[in-house]
């Protein structure tokens, strides 16, 4: 009889332990898993980020490419991208800066004069570059995670360097 309660709590002894294992297995897999789904999303924001913000710009000169309509420069001491166009015989500028961590677009009349705060802030950004080289268009984005994008565009009607 003793020998069988001997047994009996030596297994029993074998299933908790086993179900321990599994436990403990159980929770460092859904850890580890938190863990990756936290590096996968935060990357999958990162790349967001990245393809809006170049994807915002390429479709804005888009819009506006004619000639003399695309001209890179400053807007107060800033990198700008300056866009014109006519908008009910008004020749009206839009111009894209970053301006206190954020991507901005301020579309004004031209010869009007508003301060950078004045532009609508459209996505969060550490900074924005504008050149122009051989009818390029060069834009390069700094992000606040340290990571940035470049893009190059061609606009059909040109592009032009100036003060803004």
């Amino acid at each position: 009889m003793m020998k069988k309660k001997t047994l009996m709590s030596a297994s029993g002894i074998a299933v908790f332990l086993l179900g321990a294992v599994f436990l403990f297995l159980s929770v460092g897999l859904v850890l580890l898993g938190g863990s990756v789904y936290r590096r996968v999303v935060a990357h999958s924001q990162e790349n967001d980020q990245m393809r809006t913000t170049l994807s915002y710009v390429a479709n804005q000169v888009r819009r506006k490419d004619m000639a003399g309509n695309v001209q890179v420069g400053k807007f107060h001491g800033q990198d700008a991208l300056l866009l014109t166009q006519n908008f009910e015989d008004i020749e009206c500028v839009t111009y894209l800066y970053c301006w206190e961590g954020s991507l901005r677009e301020l579309f004004i009349e031209k010869g009007y004069e508003l301060g950078p705060e004045a532009g609508l802030p459209l996505i969060t950004l550490e900074n924005i570059f504008f050149t122009v080289e051989e009818g390029l268009i060069g834009v390069e984005a700094l992000f606040t995670n340290g990571s940035q994008g470049r893009l190059i565009l061609a606009p059909r009607g040109g592009v032009t360097g100036g003060d803004g």
